[in-house]
């Protein structure tokens, strides 16, 4: 009944879809999704794949499905059985990929500039001084933009990861596995690391002006109402607001989730943020520093494993550490403008689609707009285009109970049970997006139990390493301010609006993703130990439990239970 009114075209079904091995996708939807979330963002999650990889020529598959089971987010993945299938796709994807070794910046940059147009021409309408006829065409064209995007992310994620195993497997035959080869692609400029940069920067400068105390001493909500007028608050709020400007539209949850608030709309987040950055600045550390280690670690890495190279190797080794490198720091600057920007987007557009319905009182909340699916709300806008006054009063029957019935849903989906996996199990997992970006190995697919409490556990070693040091469980962003400087973040996922978290922390553990996963690369990034995809972690261990995390060998040890 949860999954049929939301999405009854996307409604996992046991009985029929059993063929297919679903697999619940934390990752991205920790949360049970929103109607909207399913009939936009994760419509055009489904149809990206499959859009790229026919243009791709993906050889394993055709890409994921995506559907919904107990309120929660699905991957469905389907590889493709026909062998002389496979080996077509392969020649020409091959060829694809061959391209995007030496020309990567030219294939990125193309796809990334139509995005950012894309972005921008939606970003220069005042949405809120539309017409109603005016704002259905605008949702309508944010939705198509958002589709489209995802396309983009898709086209250019497949040969980005086909290049990074094409440099894995030629470590390998040199005896470097994984945790040791991506010390050589670390320690490059990228949108989310200008972030970070960013905030450190304010940090600082609002040390440097006096402004600390009132900082750390006002609540986050209010602190703009209370601070006094001065020159240097009004320095300081000037660069804060040109940082929102620039770099707000991150989703404060995971970055799939178009339900919840932008640092644009709600900052708190980043004030918080600031606020436990001022204990670094006391300790003496420094971003830029950190990073220039970071750099030097890299050439290291390089260096080292040059050594070991026979000269005929040598040509190859530096094609593809070129173009390894350029793709690692794609994984993490495509979110800035695709996963995060465009979800961003589309919540704006959303957001003022439920301002008209609330002043026209179709709706208690403006954000209840997020309880109606994609297609529910074009109906409406197109039956006020029509005939407002009859408009008004033919929903004012229908919308108001339908959101009170899919908001106890939702709440009713959070306490159920979904189940890990779904349907056709595989024995192994061999395809490699599954296992280096969401972590599914053979222990996954056929786990001792995900609830299960243990004193050790083990994952994949996501960043070199090892600390020792208390654990904060934060299990959505709603817990950020409790993470306190120098402790250890134990997590379900991280997604890049976690990413400033990590300028405070000392080590983090994940319970899902893989080696390219964000916790994984962010990690790498800051040079904190990180072990990923243990599945037990935030089961298992407690806030102020003293633990070992070994990012080299992908182990926690859970050393002293806190009273």
């Amino acid at each position: 009944m949860i999954d049929a009114s939301i999405s009854a075209l996307r409604t996992l079904r046991p009985e029929f879809d059993g063929g297919i091995f679903w697999f619940r996708d934390d990752l991205h939807q920790p949360y049970p999704i929103s109607p909207m979330g399913m009939t936009t963002i994760h419509v055009h999650h489904a149809w990206g794949y499959h859009v790229a990889s026919e243009q791709t020529q993906l050889p394993p598959s055709k890409g994921a499905h995506v559907k919904i089971h107990q309120g929660r987010v699905y991957l469905g993945f389907a590889l493709i059985e026909d062998q002389e299938e496979v080996a077509r796709r392969a020649a020409k994807f091959g060829k694809l990929v061959e391209y995007c070794k030496d020309h990567w910046k030219e294939y990125y940059g193309d796809y990334i500039s139509e995005v950012i147009a894309n972005l921008s021409s939606l970003a220069a309408v005042d949405a809120d001084e539309l017409t109603i006829p005016a704002l259905l065409d605008y949702l309508q064209k944010s939705e198509q933009i958002n589709r489209r995007n995802w396309e983009i992310h898709f086209i250019l994620m497949y040969p980005a990861d086909a290049i990074y195993l094409d440099f894995e497997a030629f470590c390998k035959k040199y005896g470097w596995e994984e945790k040791n080869f991506v010390g050589m692609l670390k320690g490059f400029d990228s949108m989310p690391a200008h972030t970070d940069e960013a905030l450190w920067n304010l940090a600082k400068m609002a040390d440097a002006l006096g402004l600390r105390d009132a900082i750390l001493h006002t609540p986050a909500e209010s602190l703009f109402k209370e601070l006094k007028i001065t020159p240097q608050t009004f320095q300081w709020r000037r660069q804060f607001d040109e940082f929102l400007e620039v770099h707000g539209n991150r989703i404060s949850a995971a970055h799939l989730y178009v339900i919840f608030p932008t640092w644009k709309e709600d900052p708190a987040p980043v004030v918080d943020t600031l606020k436990s950055y001022f204990p670094r600045i006391d300790a003496g550390w420094d971003l830029l520093r950190a990073r220039d280690a970071v750099a030097r670690q890299r050439e290291l890495a390089v260096a080292a494993f040059e050594k070991q190279l026979l000269p005929d190797d040598r040509p190859a080794f530096q094609r593809l550490l070129a173009a390894a490198q350029e793709i690692y720091a794609y994984q993490e600057d495509h979110g800035f403008y695709i996963d995060q920007g465009s979800t961003a987007a589309l919540h704006h557009t959303l957001m003022v689609c439920g301002r008209k319905l609330q002043s026209l009182g179709l709706l208690e909340r403006d954000d209840d707009v997020f309880f109606l699916t994609y297609t529910e709300l074009v109906e409406i806008l197109a039956d006020l285009s029509r005939n407002e006054r009859v408009a008004v009063y033919h929903h004012q029957a229908l919308i108001p109970p339908l959101v009170t019935e899919r908001q106890q849903n939702r709440v009713a989906a959070s306490q159920a049970d979904a189940p890990l996996t779904v349907g056709s199990v595989p024995q192994t997992m061999s395809d490699p997006i599954a296992i280096k970006v969401f972590g599914i190995i053979d222990e996954v697919l056929h786990p001792k139990g995900e609830k299960e409490i243990a004193e050790r556990l083990e994952g994949f070693p996501g960043s070199p390493g090892t600390v020792e040091g208390p654990a904060r469980v934060v299990l959505s962003f709603e817990s950020f301010p409790s993470l306190q400087s120098g402790e250890i973040l134990i997590c379900p996922y991280t997604s890049t609006a976690w990413t400033p978290l990590f300028l405070k922390i000392a080590g983090v553990v994940t319970d899902t993703g893989g080696m390219l996963t964000h916790a994984a690369i962010a990690a790498r990034e800051y040079g904190i130990p990180a072990v990923v995809g243990t599945w037990k972690a935030t089961n298992s261990i407690r806030n102020g439990d003293i633990v070992k995390v070994d990012g080299t060998a992908g182990v926690v040890e859970i050393i002293r239970r806190s009273a």
